[in-house]
C-alpha cells in the first residue's frame, strides 16, 4: 500500500468517525429503550445511546432506531395469521387454498354459486363427495355374493411337516384330486401331527397366494376357533367324501367361482359369516355340506365359534 492510499484510507476513517459523533449528538434527545421486557438481550448488549428500540405503532414491531425507520416486514407482524397461511398455502391449501382464519373468510380461489365458475365448483365437489362414498351391497346379497366368488373344496392332507424355526407351523402336501397344493398352517399348537396328516380337510382355494416362514402357502385349511384364540379345532369332513368335491351350501349348487384371487374385503365379509351353530359348519346360518354330507366340529365346540 502506498503512503497516498494510506492517507486517504485514515482520512475516510476520520470521517466516519465525526459522522458518528454528530450522530450521537443529533439523536440525544429522543427517547431511549435500551432496556426493553420485549428485548432479550437487552440485559447483555449496551449498544450506545444513539442506538435505542422504538416500537412500530401498526405491527409492535422493535425498531432498532436510527438504523431502522420502519418495520422490514409490516405484513409478517400484523398480529394475525393471513401472511403466515398465505406461505402454507401451496402445502395447505394445494390450488384453491382453503379457508383463512381471519373471519372466516374464504380463499379468493373459492368462488360462490354467482360468480364465474361457482356452480362448476359445487358439482365437482359433490361428485368427489359421491365417488368417497363406498357403494352399498344389494339388499340380502351382499355376503351371498361374496360366498359365492370363494371356492372351497375337500382336501387331503398327505403330509403334514414341521416347518424349521418354527413351534407353530405344519407345511402340507394336500391332494384336491389330480391337483396338489403346499399349504402352510399354524395348527401345530392345536392339531396333533398324526390327526392332521392323511385327514380330509375343508380348504379355501383362491386365496391370494401367501408368504409364511418363507415357504408359499397356496390355500387355507378351515378350523373352529373359540375362547379367544384357546380353543382350535379342525373343521371335520365326512371321511367318505371325496377328494377334490366342492363345499357348498345345503339346498344350493357347488361353486362355480372362477375368481383367482379373492379381494381381502370380499373373504372378511364371508369369514364373519363363518360360524359353528349345533356342531355344524355354517355360513349365514345355512349349513356347509359337501358329496358326503354336512361339515360337523367337535363336539362341545360352543355355538357361534369362529371358522377360519
Amino acid at each position: 500500500m502506498t503512503s497516498s492510499t494510506l492517507d486517504s484510507a485514515i482520512s475516510t476513517c476520520e470521517d466516519l468517525i465525526a459522522m458518528v459523533q454528530s450522530a450521537t449528538q443529533d439523536q440525544s434527545v429522543l427517547p431511549k429503550m435500551n432496556v426493553d421486557p420485549d428485548d432479550p438481550w437487552a440485559s447483555t448488549i449496551n449498544p450506545p445511546d444513539c442506538v435505542y428500540k422504538e416500537k412500530c405503532p401498526i405491527t409492535g414491531y422493535l425498531l432498532t432506531k436510527p438504523f431502522e425507520g420502519q418495520c422490514p416486514m409490516p405484513e409478517a407482524f400484523k398480529g394475525d395469521k393471513e401472511y403466515l397461511l398465505g406461505m402454507l398455502k401451496p402445502i395447505m391449501g394445494g390450488k384453491d387454498g382453503g379457508e383463512s382464519s381471519a373471519g372466516g373468510a374464504k380463499a379468493p380461489a373459492e368462488k360462490t354459486a354467482a360468480g364465474a365458475g361457482g356452480e362448476g365448483s359445487a358439482s365437482k365437489k359433490e361428485k368427489k363427495q359421491k365417488a368417497a362414498a363406498p357403494a352399498a351391497p344389494a339388499a340380502g346379497g351382499g355376503a351371498m355374493e361374496c360366498f359365492a366368488k370363494c371356492l372351497f373344496k375337500v382336501g387331503l392332507v398327505e403330509e403334514a411337516g414341521f416347518v424349521e424355526n418354527s413351534d407353530k407351523l405344519y407345511c402340507c402336501k394336500v391332494k384336491f384330486g389330480e391337483e396338489e397344493r403346499q399349504i402352510v398352517t399354524g395348527l401345530r399348537k392345536h392339531v396333533p401331527q398324526d390327526q392332521l396328516q392323511g385327514s380330509k380337510v375343508a380348504v379355501i382355494m383362491n386365496l391370494k397366494t401367501a408368504k409364511l416362514a418363507g415357504l408359499n402357502s397356496e390355500g387355507m385349511i378351515l378350523a373352529t376357533e373359540y375362547d379367544e384364540g384357546a380353543g382350535v379345532k379342525l373343521l371335520k369332513v365326512p371321511q367318505d367324501s371325496e377328494v377334490g368335491s366342492p363345499i357348498f351350501l345345503e339346498g344350493g349348487e357347488p361353486s362355480t367361482a372362477t375368481v383367482k384371487q379373492l379381494k381381502t374385503a370380499v373373504w372378511d365379509t364371508v369369514k364373519a359369516g363363518l360360524r359353528v351353530l349345533g356342531e355344524q359348519g355354517t355360513f349365514d346360518g345355512k349349513k356347509l355340506v359337501c358329496s358326503a354330507g354336512v361339515l360337523t366340529s367337535d363336539v362341545g365346540v360352543p355355538d357361534g365359534a369362529l371358522i377360519k
